[in-house]
């Protein structure tokens, strides 16, 4: 094996054991919250605040770490911290909401920035040393499936179940998040042993080009249909009557489809390109979301997560390509960071819209209201890009 597929290796490792704790937040966090009484319009605003920290934290951990020279010690300290602050969730009385806001605060300011500071890492590796980047972040889609699968034996079996129940998360997600931070101890930093010279902070200005706003204006979009899709799905999965071990299932199927099209998107990407597949993600969110909407049968819900490829997959490595292609190489974790404070901004607006519609309209009747929303922006995002296109 070459050295640099050998280093590469070590990359993938570290995707799939940062992703595994990731996977036990996104599935089952806001289940555990509604089960401990937290309402649909709380819990759109508790789950918000990530998005809002994707704002503010990602872009100052970016800059430290690109001012550093170093990946190295921001990740570790990442990672260790989240593990050390998860866990209070659990010991939260229940009674007041500002100390849960102050909870989610601390917490998402150190979990929110990782995955773009993660995502940096990677690329400056590439850059160095050759490689695809969907393949290596594949094995993180492949993280996060894995613990789904040691659910359907740890979790309960019943359809009636309680925030008790979901102790053996808390557990995990710690342990995960622990071995990820040690194990990042030992990953090589390029961009540490890169030549020093002076960060020209001017060349961002290639953000204001008409193409890039377009583009940001399709991240925002993504975003804003996202959170409030990924919130509230295991509670609908929920009161679908869907028991606690299976919910997880859901979740491999969709985090299947996406990383059978990671390990493709590099081909794709050469014979689409990066826009393509921006519109077509955002364009399968509005038939997943509608699909959801008419509460089918399970068999159908299940089939449906595979659109996940698109609405996930597809969207993100575009993404992570576009952003890498407008942004000075020497500023890539600021440009990774700036792209993921975007995310935040329509995660934050999403998440709480989507929790106030959630209470007024339930469940079905936001996915309704996302559906019509995915389609009128992806013919909006269709006609900003043929008026602006990419310039090399």
């Amino acid at each position: 094996m070459k050295t640099h597929d050998r280093v590469g290796w070590r990359f993938a490792a570290f995707y799939f054991i940062s992703f595994a704790a990731f996977s036990m937040f996104t599935i089952y966090g806001s289940l555990y919250f509604q089960r401990r009484g937290v309402t649909h319009d709380q819990l759109g605003k508790l789950f918000a605040i990530p998005a809002l920290m994707n704002i503010l934290a990602p872009p100052l951990w970016g800059m430290w770490s690109d001012a550093l020279r170093q990946r190295k010690l921001p990740t570790v300290l990442m990672h260790l911290i989240t593990a050390a602050v998860f866990p209070l969730f659990w010991f939260w009385s229940g009674d007041s909401c500002l100390v849960l806001y102050g909870l989610m605060v601390l917490f998402a300011f150190f979990f929110m920035a990782s995955i773009p500071l993660g995502d940096a890492w990677t690329l400056d590796h590439i850059a160095h040393r050759g490689g695809d980047y969907g393949k290596l972040r594949s094995w993180g889609s492949i993280g996060f499936i894995v613990p789904l699968f040691a659910s359907l034996w740890v979790l309960k079996s019943s359809s009636v179940s309680t925030a008790r129940d979901l102790l053996p998360i808390f557990v995990a997600f710690s342990v995960f998040r622990v071995l990820s931070g040690l194990y990042a101890l030992f990953l090589p930093d390029d961009h540490a042993r890169a030549p020093k010279s002076r960060l020209d902070w001017q060349g961002l200005k290639a953000y204001a080009h008409p193409f890039a706003l377009t583009f940001f204006f399709a991240v925002f979009v993504n975003q804003f249909l996202g959170r409030s899709y990924y919130t509230f799905f295991s509670i609908y999965l929920d009161e679908q009557g869907i028991q606690d071990n299976w919910k997880g299932m859901y979740w491999v199927v969709a985090v299947s489809a996406e990383t059978c099209l990671m390990l493709v998107s590099g081909a794709l990407l050469k014979r689409f390109g990066a826009v393509s597949l921006l519109l077509v993600g955002n364009g399968a969110m509005a038939l997943r979301t509608l699909i959801y909407a008419l509460e089918p049968s399970w068999q159908i819900i299940l089939a449906t997560q595979t659109l996940h490829a698109f609405t996930f997959g597809a969207f993100h490595v575009a993404s992570i390509q576009v952003v890498d292609s407008i942004t000075p190489k020497t500023l890539r974790a600021t440009g990774q960071t700036v792209y993921g404070a975007v995310m935040g901004l329509g995660g934050f607006i999403g998440g709480v819209a989507g929790g106030k519609v959630a209470e007024s309209l339930g469940l079905p009747g936001l996915y309704l209201v996302l559906a019509v929303l995915a389609g009128v922006t992806t013919a909006m995002m269709a006609l900003m890009f043929l008026r602006w296109p990419r310039q090399e």
